[in-house]
Protein backbone atom coordinates (compact mmCIF):
# COMPACT_ATOMS: atom_id res chain seq x y z
CA UNK A 1 0.00 0.00 0.00
CA UNK A 2 2.98 2.31 0.47
CA UNK A 3 4.44 1.69 -2.36
CA UNK A 4 0.87 2.80 -4.27
CA UNK A 5 0.39 5.86 -2.08
CA UNK A 6 4.25 6.77 -3.07
CA UNK A 7 3.42 6.42 -6.88
CA UNK A 8 0.22 8.58 -6.67
CA UNK A 9 2.23 10.91 -5.21
CA UNK A 10 4.72 11.24 -7.85
CA UNK A 11 2.16 10.86 -10.37
CA UNK A 12 0.36 13.98 -8.84
CA UNK A 13 2.77 15.67 -8.71
CA UNK A 14 4.46 15.47 -12.05
CA UNK A 15 1.47 15.72 -13.97
CA UNK A 16 1.41 19.45 -13.56
CA UNK A 17 4.86 19.34 -14.16
CA UNK A 18 4.43 18.03 -17.50
CA UNK A 19 1.14 20.36 -18.36
CA UNK A 20 2.93 23.47 -16.88
CA UNK A 21 6.30 22.86 -19.05
CA UNK A 22 4.06 21.66 -22.46
CA UNK A 23 1.83 25.18 -21.97
CA UNK A 24 4.95 26.89 -22.10
CA UNK A 25 6.63 25.43 -24.72
CA UNK A 26 3.52 26.44 -27.10
CA UNK A 27 4.96 29.93 -27.92
CA UNK A 28 5.30 30.64 -31.56
CA UNK A 29 9.02 32.06 -31.60
CA UNK A 30 8.62 33.84 -34.59
CA UNK A 31 12.62 33.27 -35.64
CA UNK A 32 11.64 29.24 -35.20
CA UNK A 33 8.72 29.29 -37.49
CA UNK A 34 10.15 31.09 -40.42
CA UNK A 35 13.25 28.64 -40.45
CA UNK A 36 10.49 26.09 -40.67
CA UNK A 37 9.16 27.57 -43.76
CA UNK A 38 9.91 26.62 -47.12
CA UNK A 39 13.68 28.11 -48.85
CA UNK A 40 12.55 29.03 -52.19
CA UNK A 41 16.40 29.09 -53.17
CA UNK A 42 16.14 25.58 -53.01
CA UNK A 43 15.07 23.13 -55.07
CA UNK A 44 11.97 20.72 -54.09
CA UNK A 45 13.02 17.49 -56.62
CA UNK A 46 16.58 16.75 -58.06
CA UNK A 47 16.90 14.26 -60.79
CA UNK A 48 20.26 13.06 -62.05
CA UNK A 49 21.45 11.96 -65.75
CA UNK A 50 17.51 12.41 -67.41
CA UNK A 51 16.33 11.63 -70.92
CA UNK A 52 12.97 12.46 -71.23
CA UNK A 53 11.00 11.98 -74.99
CA UNK A 54 8.50 14.29 -76.22
CA UNK A 55 6.33 11.84 -78.34
CA UNK A 56 3.70 13.05 -80.98
CA UNK A 57 1.59 10.33 -82.71
CA UNK A 58 3.66 7.70 -81.71
CA UNK A 59 6.94 9.00 -82.84
CA UNK A 60 9.49 11.03 -80.91
CA UNK A 61 9.55 14.41 -82.09
CA UNK A 62 12.14 16.04 -79.20
CA UNK A 63 15.02 13.95 -76.85
CA UNK A 64 16.00 15.85 -73.77
CA UNK A 65 19.64 15.07 -72.10
CA UNK A 66 20.90 16.42 -69.36
CA UNK A 67 22.78 15.32 -66.20
CA UNK A 68 20.82 17.16 -63.56
CA UNK A 69 17.36 18.54 -63.12
CA UNK A 70 16.23 21.04 -60.09
CA UNK A 71 12.62 22.01 -60.45
CA UNK A 72 12.05 25.01 -58.30
CA UNK A 73 8.74 25.92 -57.03
CA UNK A 74 7.15 29.53 -55.33
CA UNK A 75 6.11 32.87 -56.71
CA UNK A 76 8.05 31.56 -60.14
CA UNK A 77 7.75 27.73 -60.69
CA UNK A 78 10.97 27.01 -62.88
CA UNK A 79 12.91 23.67 -64.02
CA UNK A 80 17.03 24.58 -64.25
CA UNK A 81 19.44 22.40 -66.08
CA UNK A 82 22.44 24.25 -64.17
CA UNK A 83 24.57 21.24 -65.55
CA UNK A 84 23.78 21.48 -69.39
CA UNK A 85 21.48 20.39 -71.90
CA UNK A 86 22.01 18.38 -75.06
CA UNK A 87 18.08 18.86 -77.02
CA UNK A 88 17.65 16.60 -80.72
CA UNK A 89 14.66 17.55 -82.63
CA UNK A 90 13.01 14.93 -85.22
CA UNK A 91 10.97 14.68 -88.25
CA UNK A 92 8.09 12.31 -88.87
CA UNK A 93 10.36 9.43 -90.15
CA UNK A 94 12.83 10.06 -87.26
CA UNK A 95 15.82 11.95 -88.43
CA UNK A 96 17.47 14.62 -86.32
CA UNK A 97 16.58 18.06 -87.87
CA UNK A 98 18.02 20.50 -85.54
CA UNK A 99 19.74 20.33 -82.42
CA UNK A 100 20.87 22.53 -79.15
CA UNK A 101 22.94 22.32 -76.57
CA UNK A 102 24.37 24.90 -74.06
CA UNK A 103 25.96 24.54 -70.30
CA UNK A 104 22.88 25.94 -68.82
CA UNK A 105 19.13 25.92 -69.42
CA UNK A 106 15.99 27.30 -67.33
CA UNK A 107 12.31 26.38 -68.15
CA UNK A 108 9.98 28.24 -67.65
CA UNK A 109 6.62 26.92 -68.14
CA UNK A 110 3.91 29.18 -67.01
CA UNK A 111 5.23 31.51 -69.26
CA UNK A 112 6.71 28.83 -71.89
CA UNK A 113 9.66 30.00 -72.41
CA UNK A 114 12.85 28.36 -72.48
CA UNK A 115 16.38 29.91 -71.77
CA UNK A 116 19.35 27.92 -72.63
CA UNK A 117 22.76 29.97 -71.95
CA UNK A 118 26.81 29.72 -72.23
CA UNK A 119 28.44 28.38 -75.32
CA UNK A 120 24.98 27.65 -76.95
CA UNK A 121 25.50 25.78 -80.14
CA UNK A 122 22.25 25.45 -82.28
CA UNK A 123 22.86 23.23 -85.41
CA UNK A 124 19.49 22.99 -88.29
CA UNK A 125 19.02 20.37 -90.87
CA UNK A 126 20.82 22.76 -93.19
CA UNK A 127 24.39 22.14 -91.64
CA UNK A 128 23.79 26.03 -90.82
CA UNK A 129 25.40 26.30 -87.03
CA UNK A 130 24.67 29.71 -84.51
CA UNK A 131 26.81 30.12 -81.38
CA UNK A 132 25.98 32.60 -78.93
CA UNK A 133 26.49 33.11 -75.19
CA UNK A 134 21.82 33.29 -74.63
CA UNK A 135 19.03 31.73 -77.04
CA UNK A 136 15.43 32.17 -76.13
CA UNK A 137 12.75 29.41 -77.31
CA UNK A 138 9.04 31.56 -77.19
CA UNK A 139 7.21 28.43 -77.77
CA UNK A 140 4.01 31.08 -77.46
CA UNK A 141 5.13 32.62 -80.26
CA UNK A 142 7.14 29.80 -82.23
CA UNK A 143 10.35 31.79 -82.48
CA UNK A 144 13.91 31.36 -81.12
CA UNK A 145 15.69 34.28 -80.81
CA UNK A 146 18.88 35.86 -78.82
CA UNK A 147 19.60 39.34 -77.79
CA UNK A 148 23.73 39.13 -77.50
CA UNK A 149 26.09 38.71 -79.59
CA UNK A 150 26.27 36.01 -82.38
CA UNK A 151 27.84 33.52 -85.18
CA UNK A 152 26.18 32.01 -87.41
CA UNK A 153 28.60 29.76 -89.97
CA UNK A 154 26.81 28.33 -92.86
CA UNK A 155 28.43 25.47 -95.87
CA UNK A 156 29.72 28.83 -97.65
CA UNK A 157 29.91 31.70 -94.87
CA UNK A 158 30.09 32.95 -91.82
CA UNK A 159 28.33 36.15 -90.19
CA UNK A 160 28.61 37.73 -87.01
CA UNK A 161 25.74 39.96 -85.35
CA UNK A 162 24.41 41.25 -82.31
CA UNK A 163 21.49 38.73 -81.62
CA UNK A 164 19.11 36.53 -84.01
CA UNK A 165 15.64 35.58 -85.07
CA UNK A 166 14.33 32.45 -86.26
CA UNK A 167 11.90 30.20 -86.44
CA UNK A 168 11.63 26.90 -84.16
CA UNK A 169 13.83 24.60 -86.87
CA UNK A 170 16.36 27.34 -87.26
CA UNK A 171 16.08 27.49 -90.59
CA UNK A 172 14.34 31.27 -91.24
CA UNK A 173 16.94 33.33 -89.42
CA UNK A 174 17.20 36.70 -89.79
CA UNK A 175 20.87 38.38 -88.12
CA UNK A 176 20.25 42.15 -86.05
CA UNK A 177 23.15 44.42 -87.71
CA UNK A 178 24.79 41.84 -89.93
CA UNK A 179 28.33 41.80 -90.55
CA UNK A 180 31.84 39.91 -92.10
CA UNK A 181 29.50 38.12 -94.52
CA UNK A 182 32.89 35.85 -95.65
CA UNK A 183 32.48 33.95 -98.05
CA UNK A 184 34.10 30.10 -96.95
CA UNK A 185 35.68 28.27 -99.93
CA UNK A 186 37.02 25.21 -98.89
CA UNK A 187 37.70 23.39 -101.63
CA UNK A 188 40.49 26.09 -102.22
CA UNK A 189 41.79 26.35 -98.54
CA UNK A 190 42.32 23.07 -99.16
CA UNK A 191 44.57 22.80 -101.79
CA UNK A 192 46.63 25.64 -100.62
Amino acid sequence: MMVENNIKAFLKSIIPLFFGIMLFSCENDISVVQALQIDETLPIETSYTITSEIVDSGKVRIKIKSPQVDRYEGELEYVEMKKGIDVQFFDSIGKVTSSLKANYAKNIPTDHIIIAKYNVIATNQNGEKLYTEELIWDQNTKKIYSNVAVKVISPDKVIFGDGMVADENFENWVIKNPRGDIEADLEEEETE
